[in-house]
């Protein structure tokens, strides 16, 4: 039985929150060891990587969610995420250059977790900074 809709736009928003907060460590609380398709790498691990190193090389970047789609245990998310390259990103070294994103990712749900997630946003900010 898919989860009730609010119910999974509330977890959702925590989950996001905790991205913006930079809270790795808790990550775990909305993510599955097992999560799949969030890069070439699978599992929690790979996954906190992959925020970690956004959000190293850009320290002040932020993720908002513009629009939504709920089906089921689905969702499907437009984030547009915005920040300030001062570290190095994905071999490119910083620029100084406030970048603004956008990305659409799904999100599957399940025992409240996220256990697959489809959207990559390494090539978006590489595109962001002109693949410099």
């Amino acid at each position: 039985m898919a989860p009730e809709r609010a119910d999974l736009i509330a977890l959702y928003e925590r989950y996001l929150d905790c991205c913006n907060q930079h809270r790795y460590e808790d990550l775990g609380e909305f993510v599955s060891e097992q999560v799949t398709g969030s890069g070439p790498v699978d599992g929690l691990a790979a996954y906190i990587d992959g925020v970690k190193a956004v959000c190293t090389a850009f320290p002040d970047y932020r993720w908002e969610w513009r629009h939504r789609v709920v089906e089921g245990d689905t969702i499907a998310v437009r984030l547009i995420g915005q920040g300030t390259h001062t570290g190095t990103f994905s071999g490119i070294a910083a620029t100084g250059r406030r970048i603004t994103t956008q990305e659409l990712v799904m999100y599957r749900f399940a025992d409240g977790k996220i256990v697959e997630c489809w959207g990559d946003l390494f090539p978006v900010v590489r595109d962001a900074l002109g693949g410099a």
